[in-house]
Parts: C-alpha cells; structure tokens; sequence
C-alpha cells in the first residue's frame, strides 16, 4: 500500500514538460476533477520459476486529483488534493483460487482497518515547477526526515 502511495508520489513529483527552455510542471485545469486508476503488483518470489506460479500481491486503486489553488502570478505554484479511493489487494496469482489467503478478505482485513483510513484522507501537494515542496497530511507512513527526500 506504501509502495503506491510512493509510485504515485513519485510520477507527480516527476512529471514535467519543457516550455521554450522553461521548467513547467504538472498543469491541472480549474474546477475539474482527474479520476485515474494505478495498479502495482509485488512479487515476494522474484526470479523462483514461471510467472504462472509466483507469489505476491496486486495493489490497485481509484485516485482523486483536484488543483484547489494556482498563484495568480503564472509561476507554476500550485496546490493539488490527492484522494486515494477504493483500494483493493488481491493475490497475483489468479490460478491459485481457493489457497488465496486473500479469498474472501476485505482490503482493511488484509492491511488493517487503521492504515486503509490513513491511505484514504486528503493528502496535499504543494508543487512548485512540477517538484513536490510540501506535502501535507501523509506522515502516519513516513518519517518527517523522507520527505527531504522528495525535494
């Protein structure tokens, strides 16, 4: 679940395009909501024989993306809201079946009732030239000292 918070993360942070030798970042629209879906799957097998018969799990979810505020000086300073949404974790291995220990498992089963809220609220990004500056509401995950990291 950490892994694609940080892939998600990590595509916003990087995500820039080059304007006439200017560094622009990430450009939402106002008053326009972007639904995307990510999907991440973690092998715990890598490398042990074909990939019909690995173990590991498929992370995937519903992201909410909302530029709330642009400076009005046109200098790629922005703040967007993050809304992570219907989580679900489920084995990789489809051929599995009835031995899936995630049969029949809710998501907040599976990695705890506590830390599917915590990946659920509102998470801010403060974006400045398509960098992540600050981020606001995310530290139940991360230690203040790995958001240095990210700048």
């Amino acid at each position: 679940m950490i892994l694609l918070a940080v892939l998600f993360l990590c595509f916003i942070s990087s995500y820039s395009a080059s304007v006439k030798g200017h560094t622009t970042g990430l450009s939402l629209n106002n008053d326009r909501l972007y639904k995307l879906t990510y999907s991440t799957e973690v092998f715990l097998d890598r490398g042990k024989g074909n990939l019909q018969d690995s173990v590991g799990y498929r992370i995937s979810s519903n992201v909410d993306v909302v530029l709330l505020w642009r400076s009005p000086d046109g200098d790629d300073d922005q703040l967007i809201q993050i809304m992570i949404k219907d989580v679900n974790v489920e084995n990789v291995n489809q051929q599995r079946g009835e031995k899936s220990i995630f049969k029949g498992k809710r998501p907040s089963q599976i990695i705890r009732k506590e830390n599917l809220e915590a990946l659920q609220r509102p998470v801010l990004l403060h974006l400045v030239h398509g960098k992540v500056k600050v981020i606001l509401g995310f530290t139940l995950f991360f230690p203040t000292s790995y958001f240095s990291l990210l700048q």
